[in-house]
């Protein structure tokens, strides 16, 4: 593995008031200012003053105590005299730890820290060098060399070693000089003054490396310098992938700015090209504590709503050699409303006799308040009734004509607010069984009948006695009454069974309690008959 380091600007003129460097081949470069000399180049910065001969001589320099403005002095960083910095934590979200202890915003870092991050975690780092890195989730990044220049203020030397992951980075305005380096096992990325991500995946043995500003120089087996807009991988022992463009960011223009589910159903236009696509949500727009991210096949996501707040959400398209492109960002509030209730009776395509029916739903929180509608259609167009329930889970109708009905509830929360509908439940009002009229007895028969009830046929029974254990008749007739042969002189009981057309039965109405007379005869006979013995 070559180690590289990316040069970039060119010497300093005149007026330029401060130091300026730049890295070649592990060397910090400094260009001279008015009045500088060798020794006193040497006293400032080397750990070893007296080797100022030997930057004369690797540095070619004719006169040590008079040297041409701008001179390009190189020493290499082993030399140099170097004091420790520190990293501070500027964002946490998930599982974060160090050292088997949880980060929190605000710790300090020092270098040779080893930061890992959970399946949820992320977690964004201030460098004393006015960079700044977010290591995203499953990673794991050490903080290996993080170092000032002794003697030049604005000339930092940064090497973080990337053991699996990704990690975003904004690396140190222009105005700082110095190297700073991504090591993965497979390559180097080395730059100044740009933004770039880097991936490293142990299962693949891979590194990815995309260019956002500026320009990155990536080595492996070999060298190539990755522009904005484009990326390169490099596999172990192989040299480089030419840098490629990377795919354009989706379109989220058509997502809404406001969400108010437990899921958040994130989708957008296909973009040609994608074999996949990573969308992240952050409580920040510059995306420093990462709340979810999550990676998908298909241009859309579910994705778990965090807790109700302000929130941004970033999209990228990545291609057939895993490089992530550039993102697409879009603002969203999340409210969450209430859920849905349950629907439990009328349970579907139920049959319920009567004028009333009573609906019952599940319980949504202790203080919720529930609104009902009942419908003639599953649109709920033709709206016939709609309450607001409060406490109880349940509501009873009444007056309610024969036909389908559609029904629904949802959860209305203290402020009033309503969630989403639950589930739509039809059910079938049928009309109460019809109570026989009083019987007509005439020339030895009987006559029973009944109001009609439109598309329903009857099951009629006479029974001996109340309970209808001892039923004489039981017949099924289209037409809503019965006629036949007048029974046994008797009390009897007559009852009265509706039947949908597709031989739905419902309840048994009211029973009718009637009594057929002996014959006319019998009535005049049966007194004397009586009195017999008495005139013997």
């Amino acid at each position: 593995m070559l180690a590289l380091l990316l040069c970039l600007g060119g010497a300093a003129g005149p007026a330029v008031a401060t130091a300026q460097a730049a890295t070649l081949e592990g060397e910090f470069i400094y260009y001279t200012q008015a009045r500088d000399t060798l020794i006193g180049l040497s006293r400032r910065l080397l750990q070893q003053p007296q080797r100022w001969h030997d930057l004369q001589v690797r540095n070619h320099v004719a006169a040590a105590r008079r040297m041409p403005i701008g001179t390009a002095i190189r020493i290499p960083y082993s030399w140099l005299r170097m004091t420790a910095e520190t990293a501070s934590v500027a964002g946490v979200s998930g599982s974060v730890v160090q050292a088997g202890s949880s980060l929190a915003t605000g710790e300090v870092l020092s270098q040779g820290s080893v930061i890992e991050t959970g399946a949820d975690g992320s977690v964004t780092l201030d460098l004393a060098d006015g960079s700044v890195i977010t290591l995203q989730k499953s990673s794991a990044l050490r903080l290996d060399e993080m170092q000032r220049v002794s003697g030049a203020s604005a000339a930092h030397d940064i090497r973080l070693k990337l053991r699996s992951g990704r990690v975003e980075t904004v690396v140190k305005p222009h105005g700082d000089v110095g190297r700073f380096e991504i090591v993965t096992p497979v390559a180097v990325s080395a730059v100044r003054g740009t933004r770039f991500r880097t991936s490293f995946s142990d299962d693949s043995a891979r590194a990815t490396t995309e260019t956002l500003q500026g320009s990155v120089a990536v080595a492996g087996a070999a060298t190539v310098s990755v522009p904005a807009g484009f990326g390169t991988l490099v596999d172990r022992d192989a040299p480089p992938l030419q840098p490629v463009a990377l795919l354009p960011p989706p379109d989220l223009s058509a997502l809404p700015t406001r969400y108010s589910l437990p899921l958040l159903n994130v989708s957008w236009p296909a973009v040609a090209g994608a074999r996949a696509y990573r969308v992240q949500v952050a409580t920040d727009p510059d995306f420093h504590t990462i709340a979810r991210d999550l990676q998908s096949p298909r241009p859309s996501v579910g994705i778990p709503a965090p807790p109700d707040g302000n929130y941004w959400l970033r999209a990228r398209s990545i291609d057939q050699f895993g490089l992530e492109g550039p993102d697409a960002v879009r603002t969203f509030v999340q409210h969450l409303l209430p859920a849905a209730p349950v629907p439990i009776d009328p349970k579907p395509a139920a049959r319920v006799t009567g004028t009333q029916v009573t609906f019952q739903w599940t319980a949504v929180g202790a203080d919720a308040r529930y609104r009902l509608q009942v419908a003639r259609d599953a649109l709920f167009a033709d709206l016939i009734l709609e309450r607001e329930v409060s406490v109880t889970t349940h509501a009873t109708v009444d007056g309610l004509a024969p036909g389908m009905y559609f029904w629904r509830v949802a959860t209305r929360n203290p402020q009033g607010e309503s969630g989403a509908w639950s589930e739509v439940q039809s059910y079938r009002q049928r009309a109460s069984a019809p109570t026989p009229e009083p019987p007509t007895l005439q020339d030895h028969q009987l006559l029973l009948a009944w109001e009609a009830q439109t598309g329903q046929t009857y099951r009629v029974q006479l029974a001996r006695d109340a309970d209808f254990k001892y039923v004489v008749v039981d017949q099924t007739l289209a037409v809503p009454r019965l006629s036949m042969r007048a029974p046994y002189p008797a009390i009897y009981y007559a009852r009265i069974q509706s039947v949908d057309p597709d031989g739905t039965a419902g309840s048994f109405g009211p029973s009718r309690r009637f009594e057929v007379p002996p014959p006319r005869w019998v009535r005049i006979l049966l007194p004397l008959v009586m009195l017999l013995p008495l005139l013997q």
